[in-house]
């Protein structure tokens, strides 16, 4: 399942450097190379935050807010909500709207939060962005319209539209499937030229690694992520890849990854990796009820409640996996 890290990195200066450069750059050099200076150049780890919910199915803000603090201090650079993994499609319009307004109001600077805004048709999702800019949002997030089997001249139409209703960056987020159609690396690079605002990907199509390295080689993106939860991070940052946007149950340890690697220490970083890999495994194949769970476990969340779901449930054995992984990473939890 797609779901779609500790200072924030802010801004930096330099256009994005040709692809042969990019292979022999180290990954901080790549890094900084990333972005003209006039744009927001986000790195690192976003983590996506869950949706907690009370017993009575409520969305519970106590949890919300808890869940903004745990993730700056386990060292999230960003922070985003509501997407996939927090079940935007099960929550209100007024739900979306006050948790953006808790989301912001609990990071309170101290992070850059990015606002998932993406709906059926452009209307509603212009009210989202303009809500999330109007409340302090860093930046906002949508996937393409996901209803009605939209096609590339709606897509492109839509994030037009998004262009020019607000002046904040917007995240393209190409995930395909049932969420809307999977758009080309040129499509995307295209709007980017035409809308610089454009110019920030959460890429998810296959072959990820290699359509993040065209996104840099470009010259034109300025914020180049994945999701998939930050599987191949370590494949992707040496391409030019900005980071990953991972569900926020282990945001400590992909910060630790990322930081590792970015600072030149890969070996540390594969090290620490293969200690995270069979938790990402376990969140690949029971996805958010294992997310929560964690996030239960942590002291985060009061509990692991979803809404709707009717998916596989963890059983005695995979407790015992998560137990005998959680001795590895326990030294690298921060929070």
């Amino acid at each position: 399942m797609r779901f779609g890290r500790r200072r924030f990195i802010g801004h930096a200066a330099g256009a994005a450097v040709a692809l042969p450069l990019l292979s022999r750059m180290p990954i901080a050099a790549v890094l900084e190379a990333a972005a003209p200076a006039e744009k927001k150049a986000f790195r690192g780890i976003f983590a996506i935050l869950e949706t907690p919910f009370k017993a009575n199915d409520q969305m519970d803000a106590e949890d919300l807010e808890r869940e903004v603090s745990f993730c700056v201090r386990a060292g999230a650079h960003g922070l985003v909500w509501p997407q996939l993994a927090a079940e935007f499609y099960l929550l209100s319009e007024e739900e979306r709207m006050r948790g953006a307004e808790i989301v912001v109001r609990a990071a309170a600077g101290r992070r850059p939060v990015v606002i998932g805004v993406q709906a059926p048709m452009k209307e509603l999702a212009i009210k989202f962005a303009r809500h999330a800019e109007e409340k302090g949002a860093d930046a906002v997030i949508a996937l393409p319209p996901y209803v009605g089997h939209a096609g590339l001249d709606t897509a492109a139409d839509y994030y037009r539209s998004l262009g020019r209703a607000v002046s904040l960056p917007i995240f393209i987020q190409n995930s395909g499937g049932a969420w809307g159609p999977a758009m080309s690396t040129e499509f995307v690079i295209r709007l980017a030229r035409e809308f610089p605002q454009l110019g920030y990907v959460k890429e998810e199509v296959d072959p990820v690694a290699h359509r993040l390295e065209e996104y840099a080689h470009s010259g034109v993106m300025t914020g180049i992520f994945s999701g998939d939860a930050g599987r191949n991070l370590l494949n992707e940052l040496p391409r030019g890849s900005s980071g990953t946007m991972p569900a926020c149950e282990f945001v400590d340890v992909d910060a630790q990854v990322y930081e590792l690697a970015a600072g030149g220490k890969m070996e540390e970083a594969r090290q620490l990796f293969a200690k995270l890999l069979p938790l990402i495994n376990l969140e690949e194949t029971y996805g958010m009820p294992f997310a929560k769970a964690v996030l239960v476990r942590r002291g985060v969340f009061k509990t692991a409640k979803m809404r709707g779901h009717a998916g596989p449930e963890l059983d005695k054995f995979d407790e015992q996996e998560l137990e005998g992984w959680w001795k590895q990473l326990q030294p690298y939890l921060r929070a």
